[in-house]
């Protein structure tokens, strides 16, 4: 018998659908587009606008360390600076106590003054400071005289300011009698500038006045600091 010829069937296998590739086409709306379009260009402004704010916060930092050099380094001591931080910590170490209390008692006195309505004006205040520059041969001589002291005109306005504080809430209970006047005549009018009978008398009523303001400032800060309420930390 002739041999059977072997007939290989192949089959074809259909790939199930979810291998099959398929291109998908995303459909946006129009509205969805605008957004999208709005927000990318919003996060480029943002971007902008920080780059531009950093920018400016280096450049205010480049200049404050240019020229307030100072405040970073205050000195260079054969190469060795000496830092804004340590001269602070020294300061705050030696002097913290002494200026924060001559602060607490300046705003005990200028709450008072104000509580009174007896708070100097500018003008007050200038007057006295262009009064003390008379005194020192002008302006420039002036200055000159308090940077060699190590003050500075802003703390003598200070200064001033309490003073005429004071002047104003007690100058009316610093009385002077003419017998007094007349006697400190007496005993030190070799120390007196003036040498007028009518102004050593002035003089020395001011004198008086000035010491007798001193003792009841210094009667009436103590009550005023007892009722005064203050935390220190």
């Amino acid at each position: 018998m002739p041999a059977k010829k072997l007939t290989a069937k192949t089959t074809k296998t259909n790939k199930p659908a979810s291998n099959r590739k398929t291109s998908k086409r995303t459909i946006v709306s129009p509205e969805v587009e605008s957004f999208e379009s709005s927000f990318s260009l919003t996060n480029r402004k943002l971007s902008t606008r920080k780059i531009l704010a950093i920018s400016l916060i280096a450049l205010a930092i480049f200049g404050l360390a240019y020229y307030k050099k100072g405040w970073f380094v205050p000195a260079i001591v054969n190469g060795s600076p000496v830092t804004g931080i340590e001269l602070l910590e020294r300061m705050n170490k030696d002097y913290r106590q002494q200026t924060l209390e001559q602060i607490i008692n300046e705003k005990i006195v200028l709450d008072e003054a104000k509580k009174k309505n007896a708070l100097p004006t500018s003008q007050e205040i200038d007057a006295k400071v262009a009064e003390l520059e008379g005194k020192f041969g002008g302006g420039d001589s002036f200055a000159k005289l308090l940077k060699e002291q190590g003050q500075s005109k802003d703390g003598v306005r200070d200064q001033i300011k309490l003073q005429l504080a004071m002047e104003k809430l007690y100058s009316e209970e610093a009385t002077v009698s003419a017998e007094e006047i007349d006697k400190f005549v007496k005993e030190n009018k070799s120390q007196l500038q003036a040498t007028d009978p009518t102004a050593q008398r002035e003089e020395a009523e001011k004198l008086l006045k000035q010491q007798k303001l001193s003792q009841i400032f210094y009667q009436k800060f103590q009550e005023l600091k007892q009722n005064t309420k203050v935390q220190t930390f």
